[in-house]
C-alpha cells in the first residue's frame, strides 16, 4: 500500500474512534434511530390504512424524509469533524484558506517594502 493510503486509513479509523468515544454524538444518534423506527412504523401503519392512494404520497414524504435526515447528520458530522480536529490539533481547510491568504497578503508587502527600500537605497544621498 501507499504511504497516502495507509494515513488515509489511518485518519479514517481515528475520526471513527473520537466520533465513538463522543457520547452526545452517540446518544443524539440512538435518539434519532428510535424516533425514526416510531416514524416508519407511524407511515406504514398508515399506508395499509389508505390503501394504494395513497403510495404516491408515502413514496414522497419517505424521500422528503430522508432528504432532511441527510442534511441533519451533514450538520452532526461536520460538528463533530470540527470538534475532532480540535481536539486533534488538525488545520481545517477554512483555516489552512485564511492562511495562505495571509501569506498571499504578506509576500505583497514584502515586495512593496522591498521596492522602497531599493529606490532609497537608489536615491543619491
Amino acid at each position: 500500500m501507499r504511504a497516502k493510503t495507509l494515513i488515509e486509513l489511518l485518519t479514517l479509523s481515528t475520526n471513527l474512534y473520537m466520533i465513538s468515544k463522543d457520547e452526545e454524538f452517540m446518544e443524539n444518534l440512538s435518539e434519532m434511530t428510535k424516533k425514526g423506527k416510531q416514524k416508519i412504523e407511524d407511515l406504514l401503519g398508515e399506508f395499509s390504512e389508505e390503501g394504494e392512494d395513497s403510495e404516491d404520497k408515502l413514496i414522497r414524504k419517505l424521500l422528503s424524509k430522508t432528504k432532511q435526515v441527510k442534511e441533519d447528520m451533514e450538520k452532526v458530522i461536520e460538528e463533530a469533524a470540527v470538534r475532532i480536529y480540535k481536539k486533534m490539533h488538525i488545520a481545517h481547510t477554512d483555516q489552512v484558506k485564511k492562511l495562505n491568504e495571509d501569506i498571499d497578503f504578506l509576500k505583497k508587502q514584502l515586495a512593496l517594502a522591498e521596492s522602497r527600500i531599493d529606490n532609497f537605497e537608489k536615491k543619491p544621498s
